[in-house]
């Protein structure tokens, strides 16, 4: 028998940190491993033409996509006593797609919402929007009222 998985988003936002909170200490409970995944999209590589000697990117700071996920699962798993092992995974492209994709293998997926405007407005964008009419198993939506 496979182990149950509990997928969760993560985007490093206090929502998503909660949310990966949740999904760890449910884990424990359930003896499931946990998931997270970070999508972002690749930012399109420009090299302007400047004289030699000058270094292009010199001000333009760079994305870790891969370190900010670690840092925030090592910043969640430290407020937590016997946290589980979470397995970390960065893809690139649209969050909600890979997500709802994941969740085929998934016993569970959990998200994290900010939880603006009216419910009606909430339920027709977004991600949590999303993988809520199409991941193929149970959808755990974090209110922002769990961050406080």
């Amino acid at each position: 028998m496979r182990t149950p998985v509990i997928l969760v988003g993560v985007d490093g936002s206090a929502e998503s940190r909660a949310a990966l909170r949740w999904a760890m200490q449910e884990a424990s409970h359930r003896g499931a491993r946990v998931e997270a995944m970070l999508a972002y999209y690749q930012e399109p590589v420009v090299v302007p033409a400047v004289p030699m000697g000058l270094n292009p990117y010199g001000e333009m700071p760079q994305r870790h996509p891969a370190r900010e996920l670690h840092d925030t699962v090592q910043q969640v798993r430290a407020t937590m006593l016997h946290a589980p092992d979470v397995a970390e995974c960065v893809v690139v492209g649209d969050a909600a797609e890979h997500l709802t994709e994941a969740s085929k293998h998934a016993a569970m997926l959990v998200i994290g919402t900010r939880g603006r405007g009216a419910v009606r407005e909430f339920l027709s964008h977004g991600v949590a929007a999303n993988c809520l009419r199409h991941a193929e198993c149970p959808v755990v939506v974090i209110p922002p009222a769990a961050t406080r």
